[in-house]
């Protein structure tokens, strides 16, 4: 198969597998919070394990890359055999929709499974789709995918607002999803796992990139402190308007159009432009202009207190996430050799996870010690230090492999790679 079929099969089945992953994620995003609230009334401790889920899934990856090293599958396989489990894992909520343990339980590690195979996804993008245009080919799938999460989100929310009692429907649905974005996934064209003889396959070994790359470390702790402060007001966004306690009587409709249509419709409008900056522009000024938007979003939703302002709100929030989620899953194949993309993805999802399974818990913990208000304000200052730390750090980056993240540049390449 030539370079140019092997790309545009790629971007076929990326096409088609991100119908099923937009259903996926208004799981995450509004269904699994919505369902508990307002069918189970669920505890705290019930809804910070769902909203932690995908975080644990993030943080164990770091290990999925040495087993495969072991193991000899292709990457496509071994992604869609860890989909497939997910899809277990959803059909058992839907098998028993009464049952909330079970709800939390099969959601939960649905998703963990899900988050498990992120980095292996990654290493596909690098191996299949070429460097000046990975960010135009991932950005229009996952304009598609977002358009499946709005489209899914609007149905979704008529239905529960119709009946409540109908969201087993949804359940099925999420099974069905996740069976059919495996079965898409086994079918990428991807070659066994090809890597250097010298190659290191400890659970640890991926985290020597931390200490040997300082152009990675100095985002890895910039990314930490935006999304710490980004996490724990997502976490958030729908208990505020969902939960009566907190002075709100919308109707579930409305929560569901607010939190799940609203912010998808500006990521469907803007991801395909913010695909084209990721490739044209230097990657220190995307991700500073990223974080201020996240962070002028998260001031609007919880300072502002009426509906004009959360729809504004998470209008801001979905053109941020549209960029968000284009240079979340694509920023390590600018820096990491060809061998190298799923271990350095792999430490970039174990970091994520990690906040993200402490952001719920800490989301639910501040709001009983001080206002919404407070706590907005307080994510927004973590979001710009963050971009305060990556202006101050830029004077000072290595000229000889900083040119990594300037557009047009020159993949790393494996003399680069022995002096790490």
């Amino acid at each position: 198969m030539t370079e140019q079929e092997t790309t545009s099969r790629t971007f076929r089945n990326e096409l088609l597998r991100a119908i099923p992953a937009g259903v996926l994620e208004t799981l995450s995003s509004t269904f699994g919070v919505l369902i508990a609230v307002r069918v189970f009334d669920a505890s705290k401790m019930a809804k910070s394990v769902f909203l932690s889920a995908t975080s644990a899934g993030l943080m164990l990856s770091l290990f999925v890359v040495p087993l495969l090293l072991r193991s000899r599958y292709t990457v496509a396989s071994t992604a869609a055999r860890v989909q497939f489990m997910g899809a277990v894992a959803f059909a058992m909520t839907a098998l028993f929709p009464a049952s909330e343990i079970l709800f939390t339980l099969g959601s939960s590690v649905g998703l963990f499974f899900f988050a498990l195979q992120i980095p292996l996804q990654t290493q596909i993008y690098r191996l299949n789709y070429p460097e000046k245009i990975r960010g135009k080919l991932f950005s229009l799938t996952a304009t598609m995918r977002a358009l499946a999460a709005m489209l899914f989100g609007l149905a979704g929310g008529h239905l529960l607002g119709w009946k409540i009692e109908s969201y087993p429907w949804l359940l099925w649905a999420f099974s069905l999803a996740a069976l059919v974005s495996g079965l898409w996934t086994m079918r990428l064209p991807t070659p066994t796992w090809n890597a250097p003889e010298a190659a290191q396959d400890s659970v640890w070994s991926s985290l020597r990139w931390v200490r040997s790359d300082k152009d990675f470390r100095t985002l890895l702790i910039s990314w930490m402190m935006m999304g710490i402060g980004n996490l724990v007001a997502c976490s958030l966004f729908v208990e505020y308007l969902a939960n009566p306690r907190h002075g709100h009587t919308l109707e579930t409709q409305t929560v569901a159009w607010i939190t799940g249509v609203v912010p998808v419709l500006f990521r469907i409008a803007f991801t395909y432009p913010w695909g084209l900056l990721y490739d044209r522009v230097n990657f220190y000024v995307v991700r500073v202009s990223l974080n201020v938007l996240f962070a002028v979003s998260i001031l609007c939703f919880f300072v502002g207190n009426n509906l004009a302002w959360w729809c504004v709100s998470m209008a801001i929030f979905g053109i941020a996430n549209a960029g968000g989620n284009v240079t979340w899953s694509l920023w390590v194949t600018k820096l990491a050799p060809r061998h190298a993309v799923a271990e350095y993805m792999s430490v970039h999802t174990f970091f994520t996870g990690l906040r993200g399974l402490v952001a719920p818990f800490l989301a639910f913990w501040l709001i009983d010690l001080m206002s919404f208000q407070a706590v907005g304000i307080a994510c927004a200052v973590f979001i710009f230090a963050a971009s305060g730390f990556i202006t101050f750090r830029v004077q000072k980056r290595d000229t000889t492999t900083s040119h990594r993240l300037v557009p047009g540049s020159a993949p790393i390449e494996e003399e680069w790679t022995e002096r790490l």
